[in-house]
């Protein structure tokens, strides 16, 4: 099976960069798109901005940076295909969220790979596997630091690779050279106008 090769966008204001394509552009018609809506706590969701890309666009995938089900089940209730979960939600938020629908995507985000400690490299291979019990079989794994997400995908053991079938979102926005290659990639391609 091919690997998937999904494109990438971050919502700013009605507009998805890189590229600059306005939420209404027919170009995203017939795309399958993951659109990350980076905000910080208490920042409400652009629910007009999503209801309008899932009605413009073949596919939405929809990242809105939250760690609450309520916020997961929104996004899905306004048109979304897939939504994702923060993978660092409390237990309970993540069962909730997988309970109400099967659309959902659990996301790790890395700041940085290696942890400086082996002991916090093996909790994070348990939180994985300990996510793998109670939620489904997709995953996202997203870092904005170049080198992060290759350096973490060549460690991750095969029984924590198993346990989901991983898109990776590398801050280089491009498939890397890995030996094992993920289900799909996340990747920041230009669309043709």
């Amino acid at each position: 099976m091919a690997v998937q090769k999904i494109r990438r966008f971050v919502l700013i204001g009605d507009y998805l960069e890189p590229d600059h394509i306005h939420i209404l552009d027919p170009v995203l018609a017939e795309q399958k798109i993951y659109v990350e809506v980076r905000r910080t706590t208490g920042v409400p969701l652009p629910f007009e901005h999503i209801k309008d890309l899932a009605s413009n666009t073949a596919h939405l995938i929809i990242d809105p940076f939250t760690s609450e089900h309520e916020e997961v089940i929104d996004c899905i209730m306004l048109g979304a295909k897939e939504v994702c979960i923060d993978a660092g939600a409390a237990p309970l938020e993540i069962e909730l969220a997988y309970a109400s629908s099967k659309y959902v995507i659990t996301r790790l985000w890395l700041e940085s790979w290696p942890p400086d400690e082996e002991g916090s490299k093996q909790h994070h291979y348990s939180l994985i596997l300990d996510l793998a019990d109670s939620c489904g079989r997709k995953a996202v794994v997203t870092s904005t630091r170049i080198g992060i997400a290759e350096n973490w995908w060549k460690a991750l053991p095969n029984e924590c690779r198993k346990a989901f079938d991983w898109y990776l979102a590398p801050a280089e926005g491009t498939p890397l050279g890995v030996d094992v290659q993920p289900a799909g990639w996340l990747i920041y391609r230009s669309l043709n106008k």
